[in-house]
């Protein structure tokens, strides 16, 4: 691979090791069952149909899916990859141009990329208002005091989601959020094992 494939790929640094499988397994593979494969993992991919590789041999066929979920998958977490940059990266790994074509086709041209980013990045969060209400009596009672939390979400496509909280519902929800954020700190700060 080129020094500028390198820095503007998205496989990484390093090739994946199914990605080099593939690679090998190309070579003797024929035209059909490249189609097939890709055919297969897309669908994967939109509908979590698992494949049925029985014309195949199931060592090859586990190869070809593997080397091809590979690509299409890191592909798709690039929301801003570039059909140019996706391209040089293949021709530079020696994929034959048919096989560049079927994954275009399906990566680009079927909009793979967009309904991936439309399952991803579901409508952002704007906006919270909250307020406490305090049940004073009911019918049943004469003095009740029991407090609830109503919570207004409103999103980006200014839909809003009301949420209504019992004192128990409302302490379960904070410890839960304080649970994630810590998770998350401790992940952002956590020094990750690099492999040499």
């Amino acid at each position: 691979m080129s020094r500028h494939a390198v820095e503007t790929s998205f496989l990484g640094h390093r090739v994946p090791k199914e990605v080099k499988l593939l690679i090998k397994q190309l070579k003797t593979t024929k035209a059909e069952e490249v189609s097939a494969s890709i055919d297969s993992v897309v669908s994967f991919l939109e509908d979590d149909v698992v494949p049925d590789f029985k014309k195949l041999d199931p060592a090859k066929s586990r190869t070809l899916f593997a080397g091809f979920y590979c690509i299409l998958r890191l592909a798709l977490r690039h929301k801003d990859l570039q059909e140019n940059t996706f391209l040089a990266v293949l021709k530079d790994l020696s994929f034959s141009d048919q096989v560049i074509s079927e994954l275009v086709k399906h990566l680009y041209k079927r909009n793979l990329v967009t309904k991936n980013k439309e399952e991803q990045f579901p409508d952002k969060f704007r906006d919270v208002d909250w307020r406490l209400d305090v049940v004073l009596s009911n019918n049943h009672l004469a003095k009740v005091l029991q407090p609830e939390v109503m919570l207004e979400i409103k999103m980006e496509n200014k839909e809003g989601i009301t949420l209504k909280l019992s004192q128990q519902e409302f302490h379960a929800l904070r410890h839960s959020t304080a649970r994630i954020l810590h998770d998350m700190c401790q992940l952002r700060d956590k020094k990750f094992i690099q492999s040499k």
